[in-house]
Parts: C-alpha cells; sequence; structure tokens
C-alpha cells in the first residue's frame, strides 16, 4: 500500500538525482564549458513543474495540514521551518529561471549566476530533504494512521493531475532520467 512518506520519499530520490545532474551542468558552466541552453531550460521545468508545483504543493495542501490538524506544530515548530525553505528554494528557482533565460544570449555572466544559485538551490534541497526524512516523515509515520497515509497518497494522485495535468508528472521523470543518461551526471 501506497503510503504518503513514501511517495514523498521516491520524489525526493528523484529529485536528488536532478540535483545531482544540475550541480554537473553548474560545475561544466562555471568552468566556461558550453551546455546548451536547452538542456537548462529543461533541469528548469522540472524543478518548477515537478519540484515546486507539484511536490512542494502536496506537501503544502496536503501533508502539513494533515499533520497540523494531529498536532503537530505549524510555525515555530518543524512545518513553519519547511515553508521557509520552501519559500527560500522559490526565490532561487525564480534567480535560476532569470539566468536560464539570459544564458540564451549572454552566455557566460548569465551561466555562471545560474550556476551559483542552481548550487544554492541544489544545497537548500539536499539539505531540506534529510530534515523531513528524518524528522517530519518519523513524526508522520507516528502520528498518522494506515488508512490516513492511504487517503494523503490517493489525494496526491489527485493533486498531480490538477496541478500538473494527465500524464505530465510521469512525462517529467522519464523527461529527466533521459536528459541525464545522453548527458552523464557529473
Amino acid at each position: 500500500m501506497a503510503t504518503a512518506t513514501r511517495v514523498l520519499r521516491r520524489e525526493h530520490q528523484s529529485i536528488r538525482q536532478v540535483l545531482n545532474f544540475a550541480e554537473g551542468l553548474s560545475m561544466k558552466i562555471d568552468r566556461g564549458e558550453h551546455t546548451s541552453p536547452e538542456v537548462v531550460d529543461k533541469v528548469m521545468s522540472f524543478f518548477r513543474l515537478f519540484v515546486d508545483r507539484c511536490h512542494h504543493s502536496k506537501e503544502e495542501d496536503v501533508f502539513f495540514p494533515m499533520l497540523e490538524s494531529k498536532g503537530v506544530r505549524a510555525w515555530g515548530g518543524p512545518l513553519g521551518m519547511m515553508l521557509m525553505e520552501h519559500e527560500r528554494a522559490r526565490a532561487l528557482i525564480q534567480e535560476m529561471s532569470e539566468a536560464a533565460e539570459a544564458y540564451k544570449t549572454d552566455e557566460e555572466a548569465a551561466g555562471k549566476r545560474w550556476a551559483r544559485a542552481a548550487w544554492d538551490y541544489s544545497g537548500l534541497m539536499q539539505e531540506h530533504f534529510g530534515k523531513e526524512e528524518d524528522v517530519l516523515f518519523r513524526m508522520a509515520d507516528n502520528v498518522l494512521g494506515p488508512e490516513e497515509q492511504a487517503t494523503i497518497a490517493a489525494d496526491f494522485a489527485k493533486l498531480e493531475n490538477e496541478k500538473l495535468g494527465p500524464g505530465k508528472y510521469e512525462e517529467l521523470e522519464t523527461m529527466m532520467k533521459e536528459l541525464i543518461v545522453q548527458n552523464g551526471s557529473r
């Protein structure tokens, strides 16, 4: 049976692969090696759609409210920290998006801006996932019963279709797996 925390952990694994790929791109760009703007655009699509619009929405719209209803503190507690980090991640996505757009015409300067923001984003997200997995998901597994976990997981599937459209979730995962295979990780 799918549980909410299993779904989120699996997504963390997919996202980590793309974060590692983005770090590799950052190193190449920082060394002055040409990287196709289309590759950077695909990474940005994954971060904007899969991570922010879908994954973070699952947590913010479904998972966190359920935990709060079970007594997990929002502000001043672990949920508040996660929400603040989501906002920081959104700011970095915006910074990367602007740099990615500029990279199409102003390769070196914009590429270095993108690389710096991508490193910051990757570091933030890697640390963020650690906190969620080591603290928040353990709390969730203790306070949510099997039926609640299954209900949340089902709500996640509905949210994927609402936020991304039918089949887009799988399309994004496939796109990034293929991109990583074609371009290598680091």
